[in-house]
């Protein structure tokens, strides 16, 4: 297993803002997923705050030893193994308290109780597929295009005798109709001259 602090490249995958163990940054972008769809990204405090190399914990051991923040002796922390963030916000603590426990992220099992910030993954809580850095929520299915309704078909015919038949097919049932010119240039049967026809089922008149 590599040591504290020098996990090679091929160990660790991408989060936003930083980059982690590979199982991590899986759950941890699959995390984020959810966060964005609720509108908060969630990001390291700055590019030492997740995944940490043997000299940046160095670095930040000698400053803590010289009045600056708590850090973990260098070899030691959990940033070092890529399973350690430091969130940038409370409001992305809070998120983290919300959703993370599923993915493997709480405050619940990580040390430095007195950092609010410092969260550390556990494995096995998350088994998906990383869906990287930018990672957006699956979209939901597109509900099924509205369909036109079918137009009802008209058929007029011309008669020998100059009179115009007409016969329509109702597009929701398949039903035809038809009514007809009682004389040439002449009113329609069921009706007045010049104005619609009363409906007739084909081959048995009905009532309009």
């Amino acid at each position: 297993m590599p040591a504290n602090g020098q996990l090679p490249q091929s160990d660790l995958a991408p989060i936003a803002g930083g980059q982690l163990r590979k199982d991590a940054a899986a759950a941890w972008n699959a995390m984020n997923v959810e966060a964005r769809s609720r509108g908060l990204e969630l990001k390291p405090t700055g590019s030492k705050s997740s995944y940490r190399t043997l000299a940046q914990q160095n670095e930040l051991y000698n400053a803590y030893l010289h009045g600056g923040n708590l850090a973990a002796k260098p070899g030691t922390s959990n940033h070092g193994n890529g399973m350690a963030i430091d969130l940038a916000t409370q409001q992305m603590r809070a998120m983290v308290d919300q959703i993370g426990a599923k993915y493997g992220f709480s405050k619940s099992w990580s040390d430095a109780p007195s950092e609010w910030w410092h969260i550390v993954y556990q494995p096995g809580h998350y088994s998906g597929a990383d869906p990287g850095p930018t990672g957006k929520a699956t979209p939901t299915a597109a509900a099924p295009a509205k369909t036109t309704k079918a137009s009802d078909m008209i058929t007029a015919v011309l008669k020998q005798d100059g009179r115009i038949e007409v016969f329509v097919e109702r597009a929701s049932d398949g039903q035809v109709f038809h009514t007809w010119q009682t004389a040439k240039d002449g009113g329609w049967a069921g009706s007045a001259k010049g104005k619609n026809a009363s409906w007739y089922t084909l081959g048995t008149p009905g009532k309009g």
